[in-house]
């Protein structure tokens, strides 16, 4: 990964306690650190609670918050740094208090050097309407062992899993790289963005690498139901051949409302510096846009794209930009493309080097993340409007918050911007880097409103099943089928499963909490 470092931008700042904004008016604002990544040298795995979150948090339907570590958890698996054992990695579970607990660790076999599992937990969690969690591993797995071998020796090219609330884990596909496996001609390995299900109840996702070895080895988009069936490549990157297609994701898909998946590339088309597309369900890829190398418009998006309640999407570049130090940029589903800001390194400035992509908070103004630059130089949380006027939120502190935010920020239901850190926080012992961080960052915004981007099925008759997606639905009251109030459970943040009810007749479905109420834009038909 491309870091551009500064002098000026690396000095510590010894600043003991919050961390405050800098914005007129919010003065209460404040940054927390919620929990540091602990040291432990007397544990199996140096980091037993976890290491090095590079991923999201989501919010799970319980309230509380989950995310993954790069490294840590009670699995062996050694480290690249003398005397350490790293660990493979883990889900983490965090109260909005603070009170973090290990839901699953990644195992680690020493007789023959694996982790069966996966290891290397890179990309963030999917809560899934039945309520299990899915995610990724970038590496381990039994799978693809003469094509993906770590900088320690561990063979495998990742995995796909399900992990339930109680952390029963099962492994759903074993990445075995662009060589392929089984009946697999080539498959994909590196994958980096979290999963998202599509209307058809498929998880679909991306790989930053592998699939086929003679355009090399750019990536795939690939599909898989929830029960592991049926895994397809649904379409192989090949831009870095000049095809004009992208190369490298290092995001996960975004599902429109209009049903198409919108996702962008690091690298690749028509000149060769990342792409933002489009791809359907039935797996048709449209270049929608091209970044060039010094591209004024930006380069290299390596962030998921967010639509907005305007219907266009949003997303950033990591580098580029009339100052090169990345950009925001807004995209219409038919592919109008404007830059919105250019990222720079000048006293005040927001942030740069934007990793991660965008979210929408209840105030309908854009939240993002910056790996570097703000007061401190160790990264930032900054609003940008839909104008694209932006402002400096907070500053991260090595020292009391952790620094360098990898992934982007989730609103809670609480209203409160949670976020992870991939270095310092904890202990941090003299010689110890990169333990990482959970913090929360509270200015005082709204809790979010329910949301319905779409459901399914479209009809059917009283007592069916009709799941709801996407949320936010943590807090929802009520749940109505054209006005006549239907039972409910919240199965994940970003789902609901409704029962159609005695009485209820044709028309829109409404999803009501303390902050107000959201009908759907479809009518659902009640079958007699």
């Amino acid at each position: 990964m491309k870091l551009k470092q500064n002098s000026t931008l690396l000095i510590v700042s010894f600043v003991i306690g919050l961390v405050t904004i800098m914005r007129p008016g919010f003065a209460h604002a404040q940054l927390t650190e919620l929990y540091g990544f602990q040291y432990n040298p007397d544990t199996t795995s140096n980091y037993p609670d976890g290491q090095a979150p590079m991923a999201e948090l989501i919010q799970g339907s319980d309230g509380n918050y989950y995310t993954t570590t790069s490294g840590g958890g009670s699995g062996g698996c050694p480290s690249e740094v003398e005397g350490q054992t790293a660990g493979c990695g883990a889900v983490v579970r965090i109260t909005p208090s603070g009170q973090l607990s290990v839901v699953y660790s990644f195992p680690y076999n020493s007789s023959n050097n694996s982790a069966p599992n996966g290891a290397n937990v890179d990309a963030g969690l999917l809560q899934g309407p039945d309520g299990n969690f899915y995610g990724l591993t970038t590496a381990g797995g039994t799978e693809g062992t003469n094509w993906c071998v770590t900088s320690v020796g561990i063979a495998g090219c990742g995995t796909i899993f399900e992990l339930t609330p109680t952390g029963m884990l099962t492994v759903l596909h074993n990445f075995c790289g662009p060589n392929g496996c089984g009946t697999l001609a080539t498959d994909g390995t590196n994958p980096l963005g979290r999963l998202a299900i599509g209307p058809d109840g498929n998880l679909y996702g991306t790989t930053q690498s592998g699939g086929l070895a003679e355009v090399y080895n750019q990536g795939t988009i690939f599909r898989i139901s929830l029960s592991g069936s049926g895994y397809t490549i649904v379409h192989l990157f090949t831009g870095a051949t000049g095809s004009g297609d992208g190369a490298n994701p290092a995001a996960g898909l975004t599902l429109g409302s209009d049903g198409n998946f919108y996702g962008t590339t690091e690298f690749g088309g028509s000149s060769g510096y990342g792409t933002v597309f489009k791809m359907t369900l039935a797996g048709t890829v449209t270049i929608m846009h091209s970044f060039a190398n010094n591209d004024p418009d930006g380069q290299q998006p390596m962030g998921a794209l967010v639509e907005a309640s305007d219907g266009n999407l949003y997303g950033t570049c990591y580098d580029g930009g009339a100052d090169g130090w990345g950009t925001v940029f807004r995209i219409s589903k038919s592919g109008t493309f404007l830059k919105l800001y250019d990222f720079n390194i000048t006293t005040g400035n927001v942030g740069n080097l934007p990793r991660a992509g965008l979210i929408q908070a209840s105030d309908g103004n854009l939240y993002g993340t910056a790996w570097e630059g703000g007061a401190n130089g160790e990264g930032s949380i900054y609003q940008i409007t839909l104008g694209g006027v932006a402002t400096l939120e907070a500053s991260f502190d090595a020292s009391t918050t952790g620094a360098s935010p990898f992934g982007a920020l989730v609103q809670g239901s609480d209203g409160r911007l949670y976020v992870t850190l991939l270095n310092n926080g904890g202990s941090n012992p003299q010689g110890v880097q990169d333990q990482g961080a959970i913090s929360v960052f509270d200015d005082g915004l709204a809790p979010p409103k329910p949301a319905i981007l779409g459901f399914v099925p479209s009809s059917g008759k009283v007592g069916a099943k009709v799941t709801l997606g996407l949320g936010p639905y943590i807090g929802a009251t009520s749940v109505q089928f054209n006005g006549t109030s239907a039972k409910f459970v919240i199965d994940g943040s970003e789902f609901i499963t409704a029962t159609v009810p005695a009485g209820a007749t044709t028309g829109p479905i409404s999803v009501t909490n303390a902050e107000g109420t959201v009908t759907s834009k479809q009518s659902f038909k009640v079958i007699p």
